[in-house]
């Protein structure tokens, strides 16, 4: 014991030499203290550089919490002491959700400290809470967990004298040492609440009443907020100056990615620059000074009724829209877990079959689509001879063990009006609520982009995605089964018309090369990897040659899709129902054009290419009257070297010079030879030519006279 009353001699005379701890020391929140003592958490403030993405509340979809509270106590029986009752902590869950909705008829007659004007500021946040009926192991639970601390030491301290310490600058034990001996459950699956009996040696009284991380860090058990167990709920062993249960919902808007109104640093009156990336980093919260009492403040702006400011629990009410649409948006991007496809807050049965998850998107672009949907049995028992009704149609289910899953794919299955009722049918099911869902894919008229990839062996080094004008992904994939060679990759999707940005990237530097054995970045086996991209059946890209297959580490194409007319017969270009050779010339008057909406723009790739000309090559001879190819119709011999066009040229004497073998040969409309005496009639003929290095390349030529 004198060894403990030494070490906190000596962190108090640290503090007092400390300029952050004096000013620290009357603080009711420690988790300003936490950020400023965490490197860590410093440059997590410093690089939120984004506002929160803006929601529609009144069409939100609720966010349901599950929790569990962790009572820390020192041995008392349950109902005293530290050991608070199941009613006071049922009655701080409740009175959260009555905070976190909106509930201004609950909180008004709560108490009549809150005034009309108070009560105006309300916002329903769409998040609440519930306490978890599951363990981490699909057991019944309360969601309220006990654990006797008395005996719980730590680096000189005592849980029984001093509590939990905020830090390693203060009186108690680590508080990540408590978390993890009391044995935190999943912060993906569970909330965390932990309620102790003293935090920096303060006896429960003044001082730090609580404290929580901004968001998940490395380690998962640290997160999850600490309160003391008197200034959590509105019933039982509450303290009167903390008996409006503002102070956890203080410390869970800390937890859900909120700072202090008046930032990490005391901000000030003064107006700030970026509303995003300073004070607060809320636009909605007027830049402020540290708040106390409900009558005075130093800011004459400043929103006294926020719940995230120092003022006394009677003007407390309030989160700002801006506010809710950050606690929002971290959950859904850190905190996923905690709402996606979780029961926890569902009550165990023996018998119980959920469908928790279809892949079907909100809207889709064709007349088939591919999906899967997944059945659990969150019950206690096996359950076999169940089937799944969709829109009518009955597929049968394998056994599904207790606690597993099974997941149906359903290929190219009819959209029809978009509407798709689901259903588990097993007549023992004891909890039917979770059995049926019903979702709405609106047909679009969006575009179907295909991406097709065949990767070479290290098929685990790629990885790619599809940007928008504005930079962000809209569809990505990658990371392939490694020595997946030779294996063709389909993935799909519905994008609008507009520009994108195709990036792909390979790991090891050298593309999808497998061995490029003497380094000159010619690929020697590539096992004929390929990447093509298609959009509404049209090839718009393709890379498969050996001299570009090995793109290093990362390249990029950029594409569009137009809103053009369309008809049945684009490759027809003079109108006359037969695609032939005077379309093809038609086509060579357009080759290399840029644009859009180009008639001979097949793909509709913003230009004219080669893989416009490969389109219609390959509906040459097509009858657009019958919808069949006619018989004996075959392509010239000497389009083909369109497909081969390079420039041509030969190294003499240290010069590159072209070297032309002979007169070029001319080739009418009709693909017949002609012969040119100087006496061609006018007209566009198609010039073909030989070079001494045995390339051949075509040009046009226009004859006016």
């Amino acid at each position: 014991m004198e060894m403990i009353k030494l070490i906190r001699l000596l962190v108090i005379l640290a503090s007092f030499f400390t300029l952050s701890s004096a000013a620290i020391a009357q603080e009711e929140c420690g988790t300003d203290e936490l950020i400023r003592r965490n490197p860590f958490l410093t440059q997590l403030y410093a690089e939120r550089v984004a506002c929160a993405p803006e929601i529609d509340l009144d069409t939100a979809q609720v966010l349901t919490i599950p929790v569990v509270v962790h009572v820390i106590h020192l041995g008392e029986p349950v109902g005293e002491g530290t050991n608070i009752s199941d009613e006071q902590i049922v009655s701080m869950i409740e009175n959260l959700n009555h905070r976190f909705r909106g509930d201004v008829e609950s909180l008004a007659a709560l108490t009549d400290e809150y005034d009309e004007y108070e009560l105006s500021l309300v916002i329903d946040s769409k998040i609440e809470f519930c306490f978890a009926q599951r363990d981490p192991g699909n057991n019944p639970t309360n969601g309220i967990r006990r654990y006797n601390g008395s005996d719980l030491v730590n680096s000189g301290y005592s849980y029984a004298v001093d509590g939990v310490a905020l830090s390693n600058l203060n009186v108690g034990i680590n508080d990540t040492y408590m978390k993890e001996t009391v044995g935190c459950w999943d912060a993906q699956k569970y909330f965390n609440i932990w309620l102790v009996s003293e935090i920096n040696g303060n006896n429960g009284g003044n001082g730090v009443q609580g404290y929580s991380y901004i968001e998940p860090t490395g380690n998962n058990c640290r997160y999850g907020p600490v309160l003391l167990h008197n200034v959590s709920g509105i019933t039982g062993n509450v303290k009167f100056s903390h008996n409006l249960n503002a102070t956890p919902t203080h410390e869970i808007g800390h937890a859900f990615g909120l700072y202090h109104t008046f930032g990490i640093n005391g901000d000030n009156c003064s107006t700030e620059n970026n509303p995003c990336t300073e004070g607060d980093q809320i636009p909605d919260t007027p830049p402020t000074s540290t708040n106390n009492g409900c009558s005075f403040n130093d800011c004459p702006d400043a929103m006294i009724q926020n719940y995230m400011d120092y003022t006394s629990q009677a003007c407390r009410i309030a989160f700002t829209q801006n506010q809710i649409e950050r606690m929002r948006d971290q959950i859904w991007n850190d905190l996923t877990g905690l709402v996606y496809d979780n029961i926890k807050c569902q009550p165990l049965n023996a018998l119980d079959l959920a469908i928790t998850n279809v892949t079907l998107p909100s809207s889709w672009c064709q007349d088939q689509i591919s999906f899967s949907v997944k059945i659990s049995n969150y019950g206690g028992d096996d359950v076999s001879g169940a089937s799944l009704l969709l829109n009518g149609i009955t597929y049968s289910l394998p056994p599904i063990p207790a606690g597993e899953f099974t997941t149906i794919g359903l290929t190219n299955f009819e959209l029809g009006d978009g509407y798709f009722d689901i259903e588990v049918i097993y007549p023992e099911d004891q909890y039917i609520e979770n059995n049926s869902v019903s979702i709405y894919v609106e047909p679009s008229g969006e575009n179907w982009v295909e991406i097709v990839i065949s990767p070479d062996v290290w098929s685990s080094e790629i990885d790619w995605e599809i940007t928008d004008e504005n930079g962000e992904i809209v569809f990505s994939g990658g990371n392939y089964p490694f020595g997946s060679q030779n294996t063709d990759f389909y993935e799909g999707t519905c994008l609008p018309y507009g520009c994108y940005t195709f990036t792909i990237t390979d790991a090891a530097g050298d593309g999808m090369c497998s061995f490029d054995f003497d380094d000159d970045g010619v690929c020697d086996n590539s096992y004929d990897a390929f990447i093509n991209i298609i959009s509404n059946g049209n090839l718009i890209f393709d890379l498969s040659d050996p001299s570009e297959i090995d793109f290093g580490s990362i390249l990029t194409h950029e594409f569009c899709i137009a809103d053009c007319p369309t008809t049945d017969c684009p490759w027809d270009l003079d109108g006359d129902g037969t695609v032939n050779v005077y379309d093809l010339m038609i086509f060579l008057s357009y080759n290399g054009l840029q644009g859009e909406c180009l008639p001979a723009d097949f793909n509709l790739s913003g230009g004219v290419d080669s893989q416009d000309l490969i389109i219609m090559i390959n509906n040459f001879g097509y009858n657009c009257f019958t919808g069949e190819f006619i018989d004996g119709v075959i392509v010239p011999d000497w389009i083909w070297s369109y497909l081969n066009m390079t420039e041509v040229t030969e190294n003499i004497g240290g010069i590159e010079t072209i070297c032309l073998l002979g007169p070029p040969t001319y080739f009418d409309l009709l693909g017949k030879k002609v012969n040119d005496k100087g006496r061609l009639a006018p007209g566009v003929y198609l010039v073909v030519e030989n070079w001494s290095n045995g390339q051949v390349t075509s040009r046009k030529e226009f004859r006016l006279q």
